[in-house]
């Protein structure tokens, strides 16, 4: 069991450890937070690492009075997204912080500083309950040029090219040992609508599944983007 002891999460200090304390079947922390009121709650430690907890609220509420934000603006949808947007990029300890602010990835001092113009953008350029905010240049940061409101299946598809566990270079490929071979996948409405084994070569079965999104017209980045060009022709 991880002992997570006196460990700092936001405003949040972590003073009890006991590995008995469940909620929600999720392991949880006792937390004293470190505002003026010095709150004790208990915490489930997923949303400590993850950043959708930083403080007994006290850091919200300091937020919005420096933004003028009304009370019925806090419970608006958008104004969680902002907050989740905040933290990838700027809380070190948050589980996404590597893939996001750890890669250099912020977010414009526009929407940084004030979550109101934030929510007025999404409200101004095609938010609807149920969409998520996607960065068209993974390498992006969160700014109006860059941003845009997408279905979770399309921010999936359109996650950077190349994971950090990815060791063929490609996307969609791996080496199969037991095939001993590269094997192309390409993933669709939670399921594989491509598996294909037997190439010698990532190259070879990177092209194999760009080749197969390209026939298909399926929405997926490609490796090679120059092949839909030459396709066409």
């Amino acid at each position: 069991m991880e002992n997570v002891f006196g460990n700092e999460y936001g405003r949040w200090l972590v003073v009890n450890n006991d590995p008995d304390i469940r909620t929600k079947k999720r392991r949880s922390v006792i937390c004293k937070c470190s505002c003026k009121e010095q709150t004790i709650r208990e915490v489930s430690l997923v949303d400590l690492k993850m950043g959708k907890s930083n403080s007994c609220g006290c850091l919200q509420r300091e937020m919005a009075s420096k933004a003028n934000i009304t009370h019925g603006l806090t419970k608006h949808p958008l104004y969680n997204i902002w907050g989740l947007m905040v933290g990838r990029c700027y809380n070190k300890k948050g589980l996404q912080y590597k893939d996001y602010g750890g890669r250099g990835i912020s977010v414009c001092d526009e929407w940084k500083y004030k979550p109101e113009l934030f929510i007025k953008w999404c409200l101004d350029n095609g938010w609807e309950k149920g969409l998520e905010i996607d960065r068209e240049n993974n390498d992006g940061n969160y700014e109006p040029n860059n941003c845009r409101f997408v279905t979770s299946q399309t921010n999936i598809i359109n996650m950077r090219l190349i994971q950090e566990n990815n060791t063929s270079g490609y996307r969609g490929v791996f080496y199969h040992k037991n095939k001993k071979s590269y094997v192309c996948q390409i993933g669709y409405n939670k399921k594989y609508i491509l598996s294909q084994s037997g190439f010698k070569t990532a190259q070879d079965a990177a092209l194999a599944r760009d080749k197969f999104i390209i026939r298909e017209g399926l929405p997926h980045k490609l490796n090679f983007p120059e092949l839909a060009i030459s396709w066409c022709l």
